[in-house]
C-alpha cells in the first residue's frame, strides 16, 4: 500500500458543503416521505365487493345485532363530536386567558381529531341506516343535510 493512499487528502477533505448539510441522508429521507404520502393517499381496492345483505351473512350477523352497532355508533358520534366541540371552545379559552397559541393550536389539533373520529363513526351509521356498503362523501353529505 502505498503512502500516498494512507494519507489521502484531497479539496473535499476540508470543504464538502453537500456532506456538511447531510444531503445523501436528506435525499433518503424525502424519498421515504414521498413513498410514505403516495401510499397514504392511494385509494385501495377493495378486497371483495358484495352487498349489505351478503355481508351481514358473512360475518354472521342478526337483525338485533346491526341495531345495536347502529345504536353504539350513533353514541360514539355524539360523544366524538362533544369532545371536538368542547376541546374546540378551551382553544380559545386558552388563547384568551392565558395568551397562548402554541396551547390554542394543540387543542384545535385535538378537536380535528376528535371530529374526524365522530364522521368516521356517523358514516358507518349512515351506512347502516341506509344499508349499503361503499357510499361516497358526496352520498353521505347529501343524506346528512337533507
Amino acid at each position: 500500500m502505498a503512502v500516498k493512499d494512507v494519507f489521502k487528502i484531497s479539496f473535499k477533505t476540508f470543504i464538502n458543503p453537500l456532506a456538511w448539510i447531510g444531503a445523501k441522508e436528506l435525499k433518503t429521507t424525502n424519498k421515504i416521505i414521498r413513498d410514505t404520502l403516495k401510499e397514504s393517499f392511494a385509494i385501495p381496492k377493495p378486497e371483495r365487493i358484495e352487498e349489505f345483505d351478503q355481508a351481514m351473512e358473512r360475518q354472521n350477523m342478526s337483525e338485533a345485532d346491526l341495531i345495536k352497532m347502529d345504536r353504539q355508533y350513533l353514541i360514539n358520534t355524539a360523544i366524538f363530536l362533544g369532545l371536538g366541540i368542547f376541546s374546540f371552545f378551551a382553544g380559545f379559552y386558552y388563547l384568551i386567558h392565558y395568551k397562548t397559541l402554541s396551547g390554542m393550536l394543540l387543542c384545535f389539533a385535538t378537536a380535528m381529531l376528535f371530529l374526524s373520529q365522530a364522521f368516521r363513526f356517523h358514516f358507518w351509521h349512515f351506512q347502516i341506516k341506509h344499508r349499503k356498503l361503499g357510499c361516497t362523501f358526496k352520498e353521505w353529505w347529501q343524506g346528512t343535510v337533507k
